[in-house]
């Protein structure tokens, strides 16, 4: 399956908006008359994008053209087209070499076309497929997809929900995972060699009020609890520190959990009853006792729980309790080993800032064995947690937005059953160096059909000329308010793009509007050589010239103006 062709009559900044997403055939919907016509374009080389990529259009714009608008909306109307757009739509798909049109029109009559296709009303999701949405842009954006669509966008990732969920994994964990994967040396990038957990141990994640619901009476008892505990660990050992903070961190993040749910619970059988007397108790306890003993009463009290006080502590229903109940025993047992653990391994610690704004790091080395499996433990015990941050740390920006993207595509399709996978990628290219940016389109190619057996598509946005010089123009869809429906077809490009020299790329009207320079050097140029050319220098007007000239770094500009100068 193939899809070639959406149409939309209104969305968001689009009217009358068709967008192309196939390269073998451009189709145009008259409007007005319902009709569709269709022309076929040169075929590309067998295989030329890889045995499963089926296609790949690339959409390219200024800002503000709506290239994120775009993508959005050719997943909106894949998955769950009728309920998330309130307006006239149709699709286009190819299925063993034959064309299909699915419609969802309120008042337009059924559309007629000049080419043998198939027409019917949308049922509401196309059909085998599977649909990935990325975008590497964080606005704190919410797409309102179809629950269909796998959306890994770095939105996504910022969840207020602190809540572990069944299906839950950490942005660092996915890298991890695929850090140790047979597909990483495919990216051919460096492997991080620091790991940076940041305490969140005392960050006060709710107000007073809140935490009086949650804790009701015991609210005093564990609040001055918490701030005898933080003042035993300011002078230890930073490997005991280590230590009880993790300890300290997970009981409390359980016990959260469960008097947080428990509150909305008709539950006869309540579970740290007797918490305020065993908090109380603590308090004569050497530092390793207490952090010992907060292990032992919690085991003890998940033990002693009812399959409804199980489902309250993880959100699972009860099918999967057996699993959950031993995966928390198995980070107890990890947690009273952590001294032995430690033992062998080195880390730096440090910490900045006072009071409630204080923090505190320890940075493991990734590189040494040893280091690196108690990184990989911990990460697959406790993955998304609410007592420490876990960052790479001494890598680029750009670095991490490659571990990102790639880490998020084998997470989500390494276990996809579908036979067909659409995919639109949103400046995925953002935050890369540019030589990394050349490399991405190539990367992605390699990766992909190592990662999903069947057959692939791809929708990719960007600001980069990079993406232009890989693709063809006729797998190239620009967007622009100042042409019919928004949008044109790269066949109309006078120059091919495939294997284009990236410097002319840059000058093409979506980019750079034929600017050569920056705005700064460009003003500074003009307003010399206008000066130059006056013949109005003074000595010392033409000893400031000669300067200005000689770091231009445009070899024509500066031989014509010293020329000028010269001749004067």
């Amino acid at each position: 399956m193939k899809i070639c062709f959406i149409w939309v009559q209104k969305f968001r900044n689009f009217e009358n908006f068709g967008c192309n997403i196939s390269s073998s055939h451009k189709f145009h919907f008259d409007s007005e008359e319902s009709q569709l016509i269709s022309i076929k374009t040169n075929d590309l080389p067998l295989d030329f994008f890889g045995a499963q990529i089926t296609d790949v259009i690339g959409i390219i714009g200024k800002n503000g053209m709506g290239k994120s608008n775009a993508v959005e909306l050719i997943c909106k109307i894949l998955k769950g087209g009728k309920n998330s757009l309130q307006t006239d739509f149709l699709i286009i798909t190819e299925e063993n070499n034959k064309f299909i049109c699915h419609y969802s029109f309120y008042n337009r009559k059924i559309p007629t076309a000049n080419f043998n296709i198939s027409i019917k009303e949308f049922e509401g999701s196309i059909n085998p497929l599977k649909v990935v949405f990325f975008s590497n842009v964080f606005d704190e954006r919410r797409n309102g997809f179809d629950n269909e669509i796998a959306d890994i966008s770095v939105n996504n990732l910022f969840r207020k929900n602190i809540l572990l969920k069944k299906n839950d994994i950490s942005d660092f964990e996915k890298q991890i995972k695929f850090i140790n994967s047979k597909i990483f040396p495919l990216v051919n990038i460096e492997v991080p060699t620091k790991v940076q957990l940041t305490s969140k141990v005392w960050v006060n994640k709710f107000n007073a009020s809140f935490e009086h619901q949650v804790y009701g009476k015991n609210y005093d008892i564990i609040k001055k609890f918490k701030r005898l505990f933080k003042m035993r660990l300011r002078e230890i050992r930073p490997e005991n520190k280590f230590i009880h903070l993790t300890r300290f961190g997970f009981f409390f993040e359980i016990f959260y959990k469960y008097s947080r749910n428990r509150r909305y619970e008709d539950d006869p059988y309540i579970r740290f009853q007797n918490i305020g007397e065993f908090i109380q108790n603590l308090s004569n306890l050497r530092t390793e006792e207490i952090s010992e003993t907060l292990l032992e009463y919690l085991r003890q009290e998940i033990s002693n729980m009812t399959h409804q006080q199980l489902t309250l502590l993880f959100d699972e229903n009860e099918s999967d309790i057996e699993n959950q109940f031993e995966k928390i025993f198995k980070q107890i047992n990890f947690l009273q080993e952590l001294k032995n653990n430690l033992s062998y391994i080195e880390f730096e610690y440090s910490s900045e800032g006072i009071r409630n704004r204080g923090l505190e790091y320890f940075i493991f080395d990734f590189q040494s064995k040893k280091s690196k499996n108690f990184i990989n433990e911990f990460v697959n015990n406790f993955g998304p947690n609410s007592f420490f941050d876990i960052n790479w740390l001494g890598i680029s920006s750009g670095h991490k937005a490659y571990l990102n993207i790639f880490s998020s595509l084998s997470q989500e399709l390494k276990y996809t059953r579908q036979t067909n996978l659409f995919i639109c990628i949103d400046e995925g290219d953002l935050y890369l160096h540019p030589m990394w940016q050349i490399e991405f389109f190539d990367k992605l190619l390699n990766v992909l059909p190592t990662i999903f057996s069947g057959k692939i598509q791809l929708v990719l946005t960007s600001h980069s000329p990079f993406l232009l010089s890989d693709l063809p123009k006729q797998n190239i869809t620009i967007l622009d308010k100042s042409f019919v429906n928004s949008s044109q077809d790269g066949i109309d490009l006078k120059t091919n793009t495939f294997g284009g020299n990236l410097y002319d790329l840059y000058s093409e009207p979506f980019f750079l509007e034929n600017k050569r320079t920056s705005d700064f050097a460009y003003k500074k140029i003009k307003k010399l050589i206008e000066l130059v050319e006056s013949k109005n220098l003074s000595i010392y007007d033409k000893a400031d010239a000669l300067k200005l000239s000689n770091i231009i770094g445009d070899d024509i500009i500066k031989f014509k103006i010293q020329k000028l100068l010269t001749n004067d």
